[in-house]
């Protein structure tokens, strides 16, 4: 991982950005939350930081407060994008972080960003102590799973033009943050194909 900073100390932060989370996800008690805090990094990284490698072990799992990351992996030299994550929402290499298996991905930041960072071992240790922490996390992974099946179907059964309509529905200010190319491969055209889509908006 690439140099940057620790905001750890901001107190007033964390606090903020798990309030923040616990909005989203779940409620938690505040014993909870004061067992958390004290295993969380809060990190200022600049957009281009690679949070996980391809094929390295990693037990990390990235949660988004402020900027956005994409997960790809490369194919024949060329990268591949299927997954993004914005404010407010978690991303991890599968295969690293439930399977404890050498990443299929590399996880970039896409611009500079604020992110909390875990390690698996102290959420499960939370989850098996505290019952509102584990339901936290089946919200938390329920919700991934959803986004990236999501992802699956409109691949397999949708246009070109369908793919980008649902994609603008999920993420209306997408292009103020990630590439055309990282969209047309995230959206699985070509770039020159999602600039004719573009263009007959």
């Amino acid at each position: 991982m690439a140099h940057y900073n620790l905001l750890t100390k901001d107190n007033s932060l964390l606090n903020e950005i798990l309030k923040k989370i616990t909005s989203e996800y779940s409620h938690l008690s505040k014993e909870t939350i004061e067992e958390w805090k004290k295993d969380i990094q809060v990190l200022q990284l600049k957009k281009g930081t690679q949070l996980v490698s391809e094929h390295k072990y990693t037990n990390r799992l990235f949660y988004i407060y402020k900027g956005s990351a994409k997960a790809y992996h490369l194919k024949d030299g060329k990268a591949i994008t299927d997954w993004f994550s914005f404010n407010n929402e978690f991303i991890c290499a599968i295969t690293g972080y439930f399977l404890g298996q050498p990443s299929e991905h590399c996880i970039e930041l896409t611009e500079d960003s604020v992110l909390l960072e875990f390690k698996r071992e102290d959420i499960n240790m939370l989850s098996d102590k505290y019952f509102d922490f584990e339901r936290f996390t089946k919200n938390a992974i329920t919700k991934i799973m959803l986004q990236l099946q999501q992802r699956v179907t409109y691949l397999q059964f949708s246009s070109a033009r369908e793919r980008y309509a649902f994609l603008l529905q999920q993420y209306p200010e997408i292009e103020l943050h990630i590439s055309l190319g990282d969209i047309a491969s995230y959206i699985g055209i070509t770039q020159e194909t999602l600039s004719r889509v573009r263009a007959k908006k």
